[in-house]
């Protein structure tokens, strides 16, 4: 449904697709989540961008509920989502199993440097990254990787995440800038599968 790129959007859509959330300018000049909702980052994303599965890491708490308004730009917080690139490594039991694996490094004792850098990183739930590469020891490859993203409440289904998995748009060369796909384009059965909250 979402096409294949370089797609064109006409002004109505591209307003939809594009953010200016009232909290970015308290963003510190240089993170990624303030380069990521430039409307140029944006709209290079949604235009030539790859659909693939992507699996939620780590989300702000305050996504898993209804927004107290429908603003959505106020409402609307970062998270961390895992890709592959690769359609052959991005299975989404596979994804669900890293996400998992990624997320419990955050109580796992005595790591290895490379795996503490990790814990350390989604312990500090402010930390950004673009295209952070899954080690090995998890992943099994070098293909799957991690961005820090905004959820749009606006692109989710009833503006809440009632799921871990959903289709995401990854930029298609490095830095792999991701975002949720907007439901609008998202399949019935999936839009099904997604109310049901697991």
């Amino acid at each position: 449904m979402f096409g294949n790129s370089p797609r064109v959007f006409d002004r109505e859509t591209e307003r939809f697709l594009l953010v200016d959330p009232p909290w970015v300018t308290k963003l510190r000049f240089g993170d990624p989540l303030a380069k990521l909702v430039q409307n140029s980052t944006l709209r290079s994303l949604f235009r030539t961008g790859v659909v693939v599965w992507g699996h939620i890491v780590q989300a702000n708490n305050e996504l898993f509920e209804p927004a107290p308004s429908r603003e959505s730009y106020t409402y609307d917080r970062p998270g961390e989502l895992l890709f592959s690139r690769q359609s052959t490594s991005s299975s989404p039991a596979k994804l669900e199993w890293i996400a998992s694996e990624l997320a419990g490094l955050r109580s796992t004792p005595n790591l290895g440097s490379e795996l503490q850098s990790w814990a350390d990183y989604l312990d500090a739930e402010t930390t950004r990254v673009v295209g952070r590469c899954v080690p090995m020891d998890l992943a099994g490859s070098r293909d799957s990787y991690v961005s820090t993203s905004l959820f749009r409440r606006a692109h989710l289904p009833d503006g809440v995440l009632r799921q871990p998995l959903m289709p995401v748009v990854v930029a298609s060369k490095s830095p792999f800038f991701a975002m949720p796909l907007p439901h609008p384009y998202w399949p019935k059965s999936l839009l099904d599968w997604w109310s049901t909250g697991g």
